[in-house]
């Protein structure tokens, strides 16, 4: 077995283990995090096609320990693994039903690595931190796991060579409002704009008509904003995505919390993280303070007023807490960004 080894097992039925049942087959994803993010593992280089990991002597450790690993596991199969400079993947299959529990061979396997590390010498204990779980809980969940820890060295380039694209700023001010904010800042200065925004009833067909006439105003320039929340929203961000067009999402309750464990590592995920390093993505959360401002909570009002008289309802206000009022919210603060 070498160094990011991918294999894919025909079957994908694996669910969320209850409490105690860590023996059972299961298919996991492990993060194992060095001792203050310190470098222990390698070096991030690039060969002019790929980025790479040049591995120290502690990483090649780890490597080898894996070997260990499945010669006394053999219940075990390794999927995918990636040793990152500062921590290291694993995706691992529970063929069987084994005498321990996962967390207790993965337990085993850090301290057969922190056994390597310190007869090397200098490294008195690599990790600091328990590590880090994701265990398959859905179909084609396998295969974004292991393209994950595939592209990591990759990602974590692009965060180096473009590290603007990738900072979170606080505080960002637009139309009077904070939002924090991440991606591409000049989408902001875009003369051309546009809302999309999508009924949760709209049919395909007129999903399909919006999603014509938002493809055709990107093509001449415009910039596209959205909260991307129902499913037309999300379909027709997705396919101006896809086709490289500029795109600024809306966020609710999307970064991590500031002074949180996770705000320095904090990356956006999946196929958003290559848009942003092209810098085609921003993504805008607005703050508290926004959703209560006056002329947001004043359109926001006449907004579900509408929307309650076209379905014939009697319109009741509803706490600014609520979801419904903050994803209609939302929608209008987009609508203010846009029409700025």
């Amino acid at each position: 077995m070498t160094n990011e080894n991918v294999n894919t097992p025909k079957n994908e039925t694996f669910t969320w283990l209850e409490p105690g049942a860590w023996r059972k087959p299961c298919i996991v994803h492990v993060t194992m995090v060095a001792n203050s993010r310190q470098t222990l593992f390698g070096k991030l280089t690039h060969n002019g096609s790929e980025a790479v990991i040049e591995k120290t002597a502690i990483g090649w450790a780890l490597i080898n320990q894996q070997r260990r690993l499945l010669e006394l596991c053999p219940e075990i199969k390794i999927l995918a693994d990636k040793v990152m400079p500062d921590h290291h993947h694993m995706v691992l299959q529970v063929k069987r039903t084994m005498p321990r529990s996962i967390r207790q061979v993965v337990r085993g396997y850090m301290q057969g690595c922190k056994g390597e590390a310190r007869k090397l010498g200098g490294v008195e204990n690599i990790y600091d931190a328990p590590p880090f779980y994701r265990v398959l809980t859905h179909k084609g969940q396998l295969h974004a796991m292991i393209e994950y820890v595939k592209a990591n060295a990759e990602r974590a380039w692009q965060r180096r060579q473009n590290p603007d694209l990738f900072r979170m700023h606080r505080q960002t001010e637009v139309c009077g409002l904070q939002f924090t904010s991440l991606g591409n800042h000049f989408l902001l200065d875009w003369p051309e704009r546009q809302l999309m925004e999508m009924s949760r009833e709209a049919s395909d067909g007129q999903i399909e008509e919006r999603l014509q006439q938002v493809l055709a105003a990107a093509h001449n320039g415009a910039v596209t904003y959205t909260a991307a929340i129902s499913k037309g929203e999300q379909k027709i961000a997705r396919m101006v995505r896809e086709q490289g067009y500029p795109l600024v999402v809306l966020l609710n309750d999307g970064f991590p919390k500031e002074g949180s464990p996770h705000e320095r590592f904090y990356k956006p995920g999946g196929v958003y993280f290559e848009a942003c390093s092209k810098g085609q993505l921003l993504l805008m959360e607005p703050e508290g303070s926004a959703f209560v401002n006056p002329v947001v909570m004043k359109a926001t009002e006449e907004a579900l007023r509408r929307k309650a008289k076209a379905k014939h309802f009697s319109y009741r206000p509803i706490s600014v807490e609520s979801q419904r009022y903050r994803f209609v919210a939302l929608n209008e603060i987009g609508r203010l960004l846009v029409e700025r």
